[in-house]
């Protein structure tokens, strides 16, 4: 029975990640947000194109669309992390190639904030000061490799004072009695999805910068 939910748990999370928040806003705005700025429906060119306090609104929405399908997957369908990591997912899947949007969508960075907040919610302020830092400085490589450092580094350290697993139930905790390393799976499925979704970017940035 508990597959039947996985399953559902991972359909659910990838039909919210699929509603797109830039587009329903910059609409009742009178504005095709994929049309306009970088033609990119996510929080960042709604900020730019329709209105600061627009965007905002876009990203808060964008990432609790990727918090709660796994609110959902753990506290209702009582699914094991890796089953509520693949939801997170999902989310992120559904927002960067949206059924609703024939399968097209944004880069997932409000959505996969949201799944960092439910899974390392003492780390979500650090992703986020990491994020606008990368993009301050031109997504340099260099720079962007010392991101991921700093971020996982920080993730082994809170995880060796307990931090990382207080909002998490022990019972989601089924694959290893070392609750990190069901932690560090899912964030190795997270960033993969994440990586596919940004295929074109990273290609953007190696370009950029090789040929300078």
């Amino acid at each position: 029975m508990k597959v039947w939910f996985i399953l559902i748990s991972i359909l659910f999370g990838y039909l919210m990640g699929s509603i797109s928040f830039a587009v329903i806003i910059s609409r009742l705005k009178g504005v095709d947000i994929r049309k306009v700025g970088t033609g990119n429906p996510g929080a960042a060119n709604v900020f730019r194109q329709v209105g600061k306090k627009y965007g905002i609104v876009v990203w808060i929405l964008d990432t609790l669309k990727g918090v709660f399908p796994m609110i959902v997957a753990g506290r209702v369908f009582h699914l094991p992390l890796l089953a509520v990591a693949a939801t997170g997912s999902a989310a992120i899947a559904g927002h960067c190639w949206s059924i609703f949007l024939r399968f097209k969508g944004g880069k997932g960075v409000a959505t996969m904030g949201g799944v960092t907040l439910y899974l390392l919610p003492f780390l979500f302020p650090l992703g986020a000061i990491l994020y606008f830092w990368v993009q301050k400085t031109g997504r340099r490589p260099s720079i962007i490799y010392t991101a991921f450092l700093i971020f996982f580094l920080s993730c082994y350290f809170l995880y060796r004072r307990g931090a990382l697993v207080i909002f998490l139930p022990p019972s989601q905790f089924v694959f290893s009695t070392k609750p990190y390393l069901e932690i560090l799976l899912s964030l190795i499925i997270l960033f993969a999805v994440a990586l596919l979704a940004n295929v074109s970017t990273i290609r953007e940035i190696r370009k950029q910068w090789s040929s300078k």
